[in-house]
């Protein structure tokens, strides 16, 4: 097992380790032995170590996991439900682990379904040294996205501890970032910056980890935007706009607005066009342009969300600045916001906000 960062933090925790490994279910079952030079200790879980049944918003959904206390004078094993692949975590200070069970997926504004959910990865046949996930033939647009497994973003193992600025708790990724080639737990998203046609692998080997591959295999089609309905969203979109409504979407965040025209846009040969007009932008608060609740359309499976680094900030107000790569206007007013999408330059975006 290594040492990971505690999500809260993003900072590494010694205390905090985890392995992926595959395990077979059964009653004979497995301990966590830590070694400390000649002296070791077998934790197993104690009473109430077990299945979560309900999980937080951000913990995973797909397959079962547990949690729970653990002691080094338990005579008690893990236990698993079916033979499979795991993310086995144990902080030593808290004296708790977890169990969960790992299903792959792609997920962010480069995939097809968007940052709404995942876009599941086939898993190999059971075995105990090597497995891997595949996704062939899918359709990979310019974008950020990221690996993560059982539609969760991270296992909550602790939310008290004081660990300064303001930060409580201990919680562990679900999620790899970083590069392809290089993944990190819990790491930026990686960019995807030449769309097309991938087939992607993940491939973990027992005692080595992962090695992860995407290999381009043809191009993409132009995408049809016409009738794909766009929306601003988040907390900076005012709830003083007549028809915004709170953000139905699993991003619960600040309030929704369509753009102009019903939502869809206007479409001058491939370039297509998306308007807010007059739209009330709170001061101080994020906020970011995306397809209707960030899910991909009924069809064509085009999809994103596009913040800051799609404004052209020379033909935009001054009074839009970065947010953590959201939009964000410093003084509370009427704004035009307008989208516009190329879809003979790879789907580029640009963004144009004007104060009215």
């Amino acid at each position: 097992m290594k040492a990971t960062p505690n999500e809260v933090t993003m900072q590494l925790r010694s205390s905090l380790l985890e392995l992926y490994i595959p395990i077979r279910a059964g009653s004979d079952g497995f301990c966590i032995v830590k070694i400390a030079g000649s002296t070791r200790t077998t934790y197993g879980p104690m009473a109430g170590f077990g299945v979560i049944t309900t999980p937080t918003t951000l913990e995973p959904k797909t397959g079962a996991f547990q949690r729970g206390t653990v002691s080094g004078t338990s005579t008690a094993v893990f236990t698993v439900p079916e033979d499979g692949f795991y993310h086995v975590v144990f902080d030593y200070e808290l004296n708790i682990a977890v169990v969960a069970r790992v299903h792959w997926g792609l997920i962010g504004a480069a995939t097809p379904a968007g940052w709404g959910s995942s876009t599941d990865m086939t898993e190999s046949a059971f075995n105990i040294n090597t497995m891997n996930w595949t996704i062939s033939n899918m359709e990979l647009r310019g974008g950020d996205w990221k690996f993560r497994y059982s539609n969760g973003w991270k296992i909550e193992l602790d939310t008290n501890i004081d660990l300064g600025g303001g930060k409580k708790g201990v919680k562990v990724n679900t999620n790899f970032g970083g590069a392809a080639n290089a993944l990190v737990p819990g790491g930026a998203n990686i960019v995807n910056a030449d769309p097309g046609i991938y087939t992607c692998t993940m491939t973990y080997t027992l005692g080595t980890g992962y090695v992860a591959t995407m290999t381009k295999t043809g191009g993409l089609p132009l995408t049809n935007w016409a009738g794909v309905v766009c929306d601003a969203v988040g907390a900076g979109v005012s709830a003083d706009n007549p028809t915004a409504i709170p953000d139905p979407s699993s991003w619960n965040w600040g309030n929704r607005l369509i753009s102009d025209n019903a939502g869809v846009p206007v479409k001058t040969g491939d370039l297509y066009t998306w308007t807010w007009t007059n739209i009330i932008l709170e001061a101080d608060q994020g906020f970011k342009v995306r397809t209707l609740n960030g899910v991909a359309p009924p069809s064509g499976g085009a999809n994103f969300d596009a913040g800051y680094a799609a404004l052209n900030v020379g033909a935009s107000t001054n009074k839009i600045v970065d947010n953590s790569g959201n939009l964000q206007a410093t003084i509370k007013a009427s704004y035009t916001i307008t989208l516009k999408i190329d879809a003979a330059n790879n789907d580029n975006k640009e963004i144009i906000i004007i104060a009215n």
